[in-house]
C-alpha cells in the first residue's frame, strides 16, 4: 500500500508579488448586494430541506430489474 506524499511547504510572497496578491484578494471580495442575494437563496434552500424532513414520504421498495 502506497503512502501519501508529504505536503510541500507553502511559499511566502514578498515585495511586489505580495502587494499584487493582497490587491487581488481585496478586489475579489463579494459585494454586499451579491452576498445578501446568496444568503437569501441559502435560507430558501434550508427551509425547503426542513419542510421535506417534516413531511412523511412513503418508503419506496427496492425493485430489482430483470
Amino acid at each position: 500500500m502506497a503512502m501519501a506524499r508529504p505536503i510541500k511547504e507553502t511559499p511566502i510572497l514578498f515585495g511586489e508579488d505580495a502587494r499584487r496578491f493582497e490587491a487581488l484578494m481585496m478586489a475579489n471580495k463579494k459585494d454586499p448586494v451579491e452576498r445578501a442575494r446568496l444568503l437569501k437563496v441559502y435560507e430558501i434552500g434550508k427551509k425547503m430541506l426542513e419542510r421535506g424532513e417534516k413531511m412523511h414520504f412513503p418508503k419506496v421498495r427496492n425493485v430489482e430489474k430483470d
